[in-house]
C-alpha cells in the first residue's frame, strides 16, 4: 500500500506535494519521491529512502538554485510501502519514461505482473521491468509512442486490459498534463479534487485528507475503471474505460486510511465508531465481562471508544504508544515488526494488574503484534485479555497491495477462536463478523478476498506471484 498525489495548476506545486506525502507517510516508510515538470528543463526528480520529514526540506523563494522548481504548477508524489520487488532506492517513485515524455506514480499490486514481465521479454528483448510500478509505466508509455495520433484514453484501455490486479495511478507528462484512473474494480483508492476559489487548481491523491489539507474543498471519487485528463491547458476529461463490480478494499475503512479521510463516501472516522458498535454486539452474545477497554493506538482508537460506550465500560488510554515509531504492519519482516513493538507500546502497569483487560486492534493478520502486546500485558500482572477486532479473521492472501501473500503466515489460517487465543497467549479473542464489517462501512459491495477467499479478480497468476514474493523477501532479509 503506498500514497500517491498530483498537482496542477498553482505555482510551488513541489510545495504543496511535499505537505501532502507529510499527510500520506502512514501509506508507506520505505521512502518518497517528488517530481516536478518545468518547460526548459523537462523533469526534476527527487528520491530519497526513510522518512520524509528526514529527506525533503520545503523549498525557500531566496534560494537561487529553488528558483526553477518553485515556478513549476505541476508535482508528482509518491511514498513507498514495498510489496513487489525489494525495498531497494532505485525502487522508489515516480518512475520517468523519457521516450514518451511520461511520469507516473502507482498504488497497488499487479495480480499478474511476473506472467507479464517474461511477456515483456519475449515481445520487445528488453530488460524486464523490476516491478510492477514500472511495467504500468511500460505498457501505458508503448501505446502512447506507437499512436500516430497519441489518444491517452487509448493507452489507458490497454493497460486495463493487459493488467490484472488492483490499482490507481496518478501522472504526469512533460508538457505539463496530469492523469490519474483506477482499476476496473476500484480495489485502490483515488481522489479527485477541486478548489472552489480557483477551478483551475487540480488534485488527485490516495484519500481527501491531503488535498483537504492544502485547501482542496470539492472532492469526487474517481470511478472504477474510469481515466481523468487533464491538458495542458487546465481542460478536464474523463471517461470510463472498463467498468466491472465495485470492490473497494475493506481495510482502507479499517485500518490504512487517515480517520480524517473520506473514502467511497464514507467517512473513516464514522465508519471506525460503527465497527466498535458491531464489535460490541459480538462481545455481548459472548456474554463476556471487563473491567476496561483499551485500543492497540491508533488506528483502532475510535472503534475502542465506541465499543466501550456500547457495552458501559470504562474506556482507557494503557498502552501508551511512542510517537518516534511508525506504523509496524507495514515494516518488511517479522523480525523488525517484534522489534518496533517493544519500542513502541508502553503500558500503564498501575491501570492493568488483576484487571480483565479488553484490547481492541484494528485487526490480526499475523499475530506478531498481538502477541506482544499480550506477553507485555503480563508482565504486569493483567488477570485476564481478551484481544477484539474490528475485522474478522484474515484467512487468505492478498494480492492487490497488502504485504500477505501466504496463507500460512496468517494467524487465523485453518484455526479456531480457541486456538488463536492459545497461539497468541489471550483468555479468548473476539472477531468482528462479516455482516458487522459490511453493515459498517456501508459499501454496496467490497473486496474481502483475504477474508473470505472470493476475489474480485482471476487469481489464475496467484502462485507464481506468491513465490516469487516470498523470494523477494528473503533476498531483503539477506541484504538487511
Amino acid at each position: 500500500m503506498c500514497g500517491v498525489v498530483v498537482i496542477r495548476g498553482v505555482k510551488g506545486a513541489y510545495n504543496l506535494a511535499l505537505s501532502a506525502l507529510m499527510n500520506l507517510q502512514h501509506r508507506g516508510q520505505d521512502g518518497a519521491g517528488i517530481l516536478t515538470v518545468n518547460q526548459n528543463k523537462g523533469f526534476q526528480l527527487k528520491r530519497e529512502p526513510g522518512l520524509i520529514s528526514n529527506s525533503f526540506q520545503p523549498l525557500l523563494k531566496n534560494q537561487t538554485a529553488d528558483a526553477i522548481i518553485l515556478n513549476d504548477t505541476v508535482a508528482l508524489g509518491h511514498t513507498r510501502y514495498s510489496t513487489v520487488g525489494s525495498n531497494d532506492p532505485n525502487l522508489l517513485q515516480p518512475f520517468i519514461h523519457k521516450g514518451a515524455g511520461l511520469a507516473l506514480a502507482h498504488n497497488g499490486n499487479l495480480v499478474n505482473f511476473y506472467d507479464l514481465k517474461k511477456q515483456w521479454v519475449n515481445d520487445y528483448e528488453t530488460k524486464e521491468p523490476v516491478s510492477d510500478s514500472s511495467m504500468l509505466l511500460n505498457l501505458l508509455a508503448q501505446k502512447l509512442l506507437a499512436q500516430n495520433a497519441p489518444s491517452f484514453f487509448n493507452a489507458v484501455d490497454f493497460v486495463m486490459h493487459e493488467c490484472i490486479g488492483g490499482y490507481a495511478i496518478v501522472g504526469v507528462l512533460d508538457n505539463g498534463a496530469i492523469f490519474g484512473f483506477r482499476d476496473p474494480n476500484g480495489i485502490r483508492p483515488l481522489v479527485l479534487g477541486v478548489k472552489t476559489d480557483n477551478e483551475s487548481v487540480y488534485g488527485m491523491a490516495s484519500e481527501s485528507l491531503p488535498l483537504s489539507f492544502l485547501g482542496f474543498d470539492r472532492f469526487t471519487d474517481i470511478k472504477p475503471g474510469q481515466a481523468i485528463y487533464i491538458d495542458e491547458f487546465g481542460q478536464k476529461h474523463e471517461k470510463i474505460i472498463k467498468e466491472s463490480t465495485v470492490s473497494p478494499c475493506m481495510f482502507e475503512w479499517v485500518y490504512f486510511a487517515r480517520v480524517e479521510s473520506t473514502i467511497n463516501d464514507r467517512a473513516i472516522y464514522q465508519a471506525r465508531f460503527d465497527l466498535g458498535v458491531n464489535l460490541a454486539k459480538a462481545i455481548q452474545e459472548k456474554q463476556i465481562t471487563a473491567d476496561v477497554v483499551c485500543c492497540v493506538p491508533e488506528t483502532s482508537r475510535i472503534s475502542a471508544l465506541a465499543l466501550a460506550q456500547t457495552l458501559d465500560i470504562p474506556y482507557r488510554e494503557l498502552l501508551i504508544k511512542n510517537r518516534y515509531i511508525n506504523r509496524t504492519f507495514i515494516l518488511d519482516s517479522g523480525t523488525a515488526r517484534a522489534e518496533a513493538i517493544e519500542y513502541k507500546l508502553f503500558p500503564i502497569q498501575s491501570e492493568i494488574k488483576d484487571k480483565t483487560c479488553i484490547i481492541v486492534d484494528d485487526s490480526i493478520v499475523r499475530g506478531t503484534t498481538a502477541a506482544q502486546i499480550v506477553r507485555i500485558l503480563r508482565k504486569c500482572g493483567v488477570k485476564k485479555v481478551i484481544l477484539a477486532s474490528t475485522c474478522p479473521p484474515i484467512i487468505s492472501p492478498c494480492y492487490y497491495g497488502l504485504d500477505f501473500p501466504d496463507s500460512k503466515e496468517l494467524i487465523s489460517y485453518q484455526k479456531t477462536d480457541q486456538e488463536i487465543a492459545r497461539d497468541l497467549g489471550a483468555n479468548e479473542v473476539v472477531f468482528q463478523s462479516l455482516h458487522g464489517l459490511e453493515s459498517s462501512l456501508k459499501q454496496k459491495h467490497l473486496c474481502t478476498g483475504c477474508i473470505s477467499g472470493s476475489y474480485p479478480t482471476s487469481i489464475e497468476s496467484a502462485t507464481n506471484f506468491t513465490n516469487t514474493r516470498k523470494n523477494d523477501r528473503k533476498v531483503n532479509e539477506k541484504i538487511l
